[in-house]
């Protein structure tokens, strides 16, 4: 991106001489564009509200949130202004929005984080399983619930069928728990169970509270691992133990996968990557961040694309050859023939491995 693609938001600041300029562009930058951005970021993650001076009174951490993220927007404006066109910024307002959300996101996996591999784990799900999906309505918001319910005139998202499940869950869905155990039954059912009850779409944060509730997940405080309230802290692994053994396996074969695509040229990445596909041709990028082998952005840096170009890219993967072939410049066939080599490459580490193994 050169200095051309700049905001144009940005050129003011960008082009003052003075030290008092540079100030006076850049508290109003911060003030009518990039604070209200991450106000409603955090506001729509943690469902908290600031006053004008970015205060939150019933959340401290909703203030260090907003303080950490403005403070990372700053440096990066600063040196947007140092190297404009190593450093450029195409749309500030989108820019601040994936560094809220990062923010935002890191925050929640490290103080929930079963309920965080929960969200993640339901909204993958959502996005793969025929009949269900997850999208965003027109305030930014995250609804869920079955696909039909997406193009329908219906905009309800509470009702007081939704309300008994916030309430009690176990007692909503007593008809279906009757017929086995609810902590038993696959994500899919248990989010057909809830949709199937509210009859209308509902929030995401709203469905991984009720799943979690039904499916006895439950974050803790760390020091109560080893409480007394808990005598056998591992005894419920026993239990998950082919479960937990999948998981591991999987979670190796994804580190190993992303450390051998790391190490292709670029161009063979973003022919493999951008369409890398499970056997039901689901894109397989989104199990990265819910396992923990790379974020997001960590996966924008290894494609050389820029966080705010990436996050539009994010929803719409698994890409087909001729969006990629687009990105890159070349023909569709060069696309094919770039992600033909890529897999011959992983296909002969993969052999050298196993044959190390044996």
């Amino acid at each position: 991106m050169t200095s051309s693609q700049m905001d144009a938001r940005l050129l003011p600041y960008i082009h003052a001489t003075s030290e008092a300029d540079s100030d006076r562009v850049l508290n109003a930058l911060v003030s009518e564009c990039v604070a209200p951005v991450i106000k409603q970021v955090i506001r729509s993650k943690l469902h908290v509200y600031f006053d004008h001076e970015g205060r939150s009174s019933s959340s401290p951490d909703a203030e260090d949130l907003y303080g950490e993220t403005l403070l990372e927007l700053l440096v990066r404006l600063k040196e947007c202004k140092e190297s404009p066109d190593d450093k450029s910024i195409g749309n500030l307002r989108s820019y601040a929005a994936v560094v809220s959300y990062h923010t935002c996101y890191e925050y929640l996996r490290l103080k929930y984080p079963q309920r965080h591999n929960l969200k993640n784990k339901l909204r993958y799900m959502l996005t793969r399983q025929p009949g269900l999906a997850v999208w965003e309505n027109e305030s930014g918001d995250l609804l869920s619930g079955f696909s039909k319910w997406r193009e329908t005139s219906d905009t309800r998202t509470s009702s007081d069928r939704l309300q008994q499940l916030l309430d009690d869950p176990h007692a909503a869905l007593e008809s279906i728990q009757a017929r086995g155990d609810l902590e038993r039954l696959k994500l899919s059912d248990l989010a057909g169970a809830v949709f199937n009850h509210t009859g209308h779409p509902i929030e995401l944060d709203e469905l991984v509270g009720i799943v979690a509730r039904l499916s006895g997940i439950k974050d803790r405080p760390m020091e109560s691992i080893t409480g007394d309230d808990d005598p056998e802290p591992f005894a419920h692994a026993a239990v998950r133990g082919a479960d937990l053994s999948e998981e591991v396996d999987q979670r190796l074969f994804l580190k190993w996968l992303w450390e051998e695509i790391c190490r292709l040229p670029v161009r063979q990445r973003m022919a493999l990557l951008l369409n890398l596909r499970d056997e039901q041709g689901g894109g397989v990028a989104g199990l990265l961040p819910i396992t923990g082998i790379a974020t997001v952005r960590q996966i924008a840096a290894a494609l050389e694309i820029a966080d705010e170009e990436f996050a539009g890219l994010w929803p719409r993967l698994p890409l087909d050859d001729a969006s990629i072939a687009a990105l890159l410049g070349v023909t569709r066939q060069q696309v094919i023939n770039l992600r033909k080599c890529a897999r011959e490459r992983l296909g002969r580490r993969m052999k050298a491995i196993d044959g190390k193994k044996q």
